[in-house]
């Protein structure tokens, strides 16, 4: 049974088809081990998708920036700890870590870390609500961010190094009916050079979403190379193809294997 004590805390089981070409869990399985757990907590929390959707609201998530140190293999147990940490302007705060199995140790070691923006949305307006009526209830733990993130303006790639077409499939969507979160994500990773991939694992991951994709829409994944050190790093820009809407803009840091 996971814990919840301003903090939930659930455990996951790395399953073959959750893993890479390295046989590690993929950055799209993490994400989604968080959102999973993100879920539960806040139906525990009494703030689920469900008692939203009875007052016509829905949860959409803004931002997320997730930071990889180590990826679990097949087999291995990842725990996820996340929890409310606040309330920035419209948005809810959510923290999350992600811990890796230690045979014989006393504690997990972190081996990854985020913290995301989520808003309420009118669903037949399409707009922002105000998120504190609906959390007044709702306590952030006393304990320390996982990723201090003031969740600063993205900026779109100036100039475009490599493109790359996506058609919106049906089961690419989720209970809202447009393309889920963790796609976003798998197509982003997608637009990075073969070599880069071979070469490097991805380090962190910041995402801002503005706007929804549905079935029958095309995302084109803009990217520009941007140099980090020793390490290339990338700027993303996901736009529909149909109206040149922005969609996602995303930056994406990577190291060596």
């Amino acid at each position: 049974m996971p814990e919840h004590n301003g903090t939930w805390t659930d455990t996951f089981r790395v399953r073959a088809y959750e893993t890479d070409v390295y046989g590690v869990a993929s950055v799209q399985t993490l994400c989604n081990y968080f959102q999973e757990a993100a879920g539960w907590h806040a139906r525990a929390l009494g703030v689920s998708m469900e008692a939203l959707q009875a007052q016509r609201l829905t949860w959409v998530l803004a931002r997320l920036h997730v930071q990889i140190d180590a990826y679990p293999a097949w087999g291995q147990e990842v725990v996820v700890e996340t929890w409310p940490s606040g309330i920035q302007g419209p948005y809810a705060t959510r923290d999350f870590l992600f811990l890796g199995a230690a045979p014989g140790a006393t504690e997990r070691p972190v081996i990854g870390r985020g913290t995301s923006a989520w808003l309420i949305v009118d669903i037949a307006r399409k707009r922002p609500v105000r998120a504190t009526p609906y959390l007044h209830d709702v306590k952030p733990p006393d304990r320390a961010r996982a990723l201090n993130d003031p969740f600063d303006k993205m900026t779109a790639p100036q100039t475009i190094d490599y493109e790359l077409d996506f058609r919106v499939r049906y089961s690419d969507l989720d209970v809202n009916r447009h393309v889920n979160n963790v796609c976003y994500a798998e197509w982003i990773v997608e637009s990075v050079p073969e070599d880069v991939l071979h070469a490097c694992r991805l380090q962190a991951l910041e995402i801002q979403f503005r706007a929804e994709a549905t079935l029958g829409h095309t995302v084109v994944v803009q990217t520009r190379y941007d140099a980090h050190g020793n390490a290339p790093a990338f700027t993303h820009r996901l736009a529909r193809r149909q109206d040149d809407r922005d969609v996602v803009l995303a930056r994406t840091r990577w190291v060596m294997r």
